[in-house]
């Protein structure tokens, strides 16, 4: 199914990581194989919660990577786009939510998704970042 309208389904929700770990989101199907371009007019966009000193403290990260897959089960992945938004435990105050917008490349394989990376100590396992398609 290729996006097409802002659409429930294609909306991927994932806990953060504890301690010094990362974890990957699901993956929006594209529909988008070697017969064809993808030409949605789609934007996505990752949503980062505001986290507290417990969960991200000062001088900690968490990193977020855009990558693609060929497979559903987003095996041998590529970096899309890297680094693209990082969020930094200061001044005693965890890290302020945050967000990102991107569009793919007409060649971008058939599966999106985002993989966070967080240093140092603290469990932000009991937030979720999201990843949302829309048009």
């Amino acid at each position: 199914m290729k996006p097409a309208l802002q659409d429930a389904q294609l909306n991927v929700t994932f806990a953060l990581p504890n301690g010094a770990a990362n974890v990957s989101s699901g993956g929006i199907p594209t529909a988008n194989d070697s017969t064809g371009d993808f030409v949605a007019n789609a934007q996505f966009t990752i949503l980062a919660p505001a986290l507290t000193t417990s969960q991200l403290p000062d001088a900690g990260t968490i990193t977020y990577d855009v990558y693609q897959s060929a497979n559903a089960d987003l095996s041998s992945p590529t970096v899309l786009y890297p680094g693209v938004l990082v969020q930094t435990g200061a001044g005693g105050a965890g890290a302020a939510a945050a967000s990102f917008d991107f569009r793919v490349p007409t060649n971008v394989k058939g599966y999106v998704f985002v993989k966070a990376t967080k240093s140092g100590t603290g469990n932000a396992s009991t937030s979720n970042a999201q990843l949302t398609v829309s048009v």
